[in-house]
């Protein structure tokens, strides 16, 4: 992803680059010799960047100036598409000999162009070379939101306050119809710690630390296990393959690993919890050890097949919501902010809680659920906003709402039936319709736009085939097929040298990896 700015803008340096194209110079027929020169890349994506080197002779009576201007034009049908100006940055004397280095960005359009560069000195312009041919190609994704655009968009939270409408006011106009009630929070809260199980038997980054460890003091149920301050519980495999932990003292020392058979539940020994690095080999988290990530209530380490577990936190309710706000909201965007937030997140997990059942964990601390980041992430101002709120959930009809949210619905968010959506045969299957979660426009979300791209042809090819579908070498175009009340694409024909698909518009985002489906697509080969 890059951030949607579009400078027409060159960077003219002098430097040498190996690898120049060319054949024989250019005759000095305007006061020019082009000894040498390259386009990089020889096929550019549409809005791509594109490296330009030219050596050149000043084969003019007169110097050349670090003031005098270099343009590079991008020219179609005649007509000039797109331009840069700098500023040529060095001098060069008559006869001189430099080679000027210029990046640009390509038009955002498909097509034939002509890529011409000349330089302005003493109220004469130069030509540098001959025009270039280059074909672009390619896809560029624009848009705006970020989520699934169902429910309270945080960013839109954060405008609401700072225009001053109080947290009641914020969730009722994301969730239409809904009244705000207390229920019994005092309940526990299964927190399953990663989205998949943990490999003990992996080869461990040394990043994370030395080792796989829960750090003393602590103790594990019903067993033997117990851990002083300086100490570890250490996780690993035997050469049966089965996940095993063992004691290592302060000293160093350690005992005779024990497999693990079945669930293990340690309990910290002191007030600053459980300190863990264990989940830390899948998150791209790169602290070191376990200084960072300390849980309140109890880790339970839960064997699976081979050497898998898996790691889920038990804690009260309201101390999950107070290491979940500030994962989901910055502490900084304002307290009625914060309380919306407070009891949307309230809202899903006690809803969550009710539906889970007998399983290992009620919901996940990752973004299939709610953002989760143990006592680390604690923010005065989160905490206080959840002690505000405390107890406060969002009901319909007496029954609590999925409360649904995302980081921005991008200026305006969607209906329920257009969220979680499938294309099947041609057509939408829609998703459950849901009275509370209408789509509204929100002009106070101010969260930035973006872009993803370019793609290349042949790069978005891959990608198809990759989730087994074989379009062809290229991809040839991408057709919108039908959107949703906010603009939101719900349905794509993707066209390939030799076939076509159609997918959802949530599938066209998994694959691509965009922000949100709200979004416009440009290019083509």
């Amino acid at each position: 992803m890059r951030l949607n700015w579009r400078p027409a803008s060159i960077v003219v340096v002098s430097v040498s680059l190996a690898a120049a194209l060319g054949g024989a110079p250019v005759p000095a027929a305007s006061g020019v010799t082009v000894r040498s020169s390259s386009v990089l890349p020889q096929q550019p994506p549409i809005g791509g960047v594109v490296r330009l080197t030219l050596d050149v002779v000043n084969d003019s009576t007169s110097a050349w100036g670090p003031h005098d201007t270099v343009r590079i034009r991008w020219v179609r049908s005649g007509q000039t598409a797109l331009e840069a100006t700098q500023p040529l940055g060095q001098s060069v004397p008559a006869a001189g000999e430099t080679t000027l280095a210029m990046v640009t960005l390509a038009p955002v359009a498909v097509g034939d162009f002509t890529l011409a560069v000349t330089l302005t000195t003493h109220g004469t312009q130069l030509a540098l070379g001959d025009p270039v041919p280059l074909h672009l190609s390619g896809f560029l994704f624009s848009g705006r939101g970020n989520g699934h655009g169902l429910g309270m968009s945080q960013w839109g939270a954060r405008g609401r306050g700072q225009a001053g409408q109080d947290y009641r006011s914020i969730l009722q106009a994301y969730y239409q119809g809904v009244s705000i009630d207390v229920r019994d929070t005092s309940r526990a809260v299964r927190v399953g710690l990663t989205h998949y199980a943990i490999n003990l038997a992996r080869l461990w980054p040394r990043l994370y630390g030395p080792f796989q460890e829960i750090a003393g003091p602590a103790t594990v149920d019903g067993t033997p296990l117990g851990v002083e301050t300086g100490g570890f519980l250490v996780f690993g495999s035997n050469p049966a393959g089965r996940a095993t932990v063992l004691v290592q003292r302060p000293d160093g020392s350690r005992g005779q690993p024990m497999a693990i058979t079945r669930p293990l539940t340690v309990r910290a020994g002191g007030p600053a919890g459980l300190r863990t690095n264990l989940l830390e080999s899948l998150d791209s988290d790169f602290r070191r050890g376990s200084e960072e990530r300390r849980y309140g209530g109890t880790l339970t380490i839960i064997p699976r097949a081979g050497a898998n577990v898996v790691l889920v936190n038990t804690l009260s309710l309201e101390n999950y919501l107070k290491d979940v706000v500030p994962a989901e909201m910055p502490f900084s965007w304002g307290a009625e902010a914060l309380k919306a937030q407070a009891v949307a997140a309230r809202t899903y997990a006690l809803r969550k809680i009710l539906l889970a059942g007998p399983g290992d964990f009620d919901l996940e601390g990752t973004t299939y659920d709610q953002a989760y980041g143990g006592l680390g992430e604690e923010r005065a101002a989160s905490s206080d906003a959840v002690e505000a709120t405390r107890g406060q959930v969002l009901t319909s009809g007496g029954h609590l709402i999925d409360a649904l949210y995302m980081a921005s619905g991008g200026g305006h968010t969607e209906n329920s039936e257009y969220g979680f959506i499938r294309w099947r045969n041609g057509n939408l299957v829609p998703a459950a319709v849901f009275s509370y979660l209408r789509g509204i426009p929100d002009p106070l979300d101010r969260s930035p736009a973006w872009e993803v791209g370019p793609i290349t042809p042949a790069a978005a090819a891959q990608i198809m085939r990759d989730d087994g579908e074989d379009l062809g070498d290229t991809i040839v175009g991408m057709d919108v097929l039908q959107k949703g009340p906010s603009g939101r694409v719900l349905g794509v024909r993707v066209r390939g040298s030799s076939g076509s698909f159609e997918l959802s518009g949530p599938g066209l985002r998994a694959l691509f990896g965009l922000p949100d489906t709200l979004v416009t697509i440009v290019g083509g080969a």
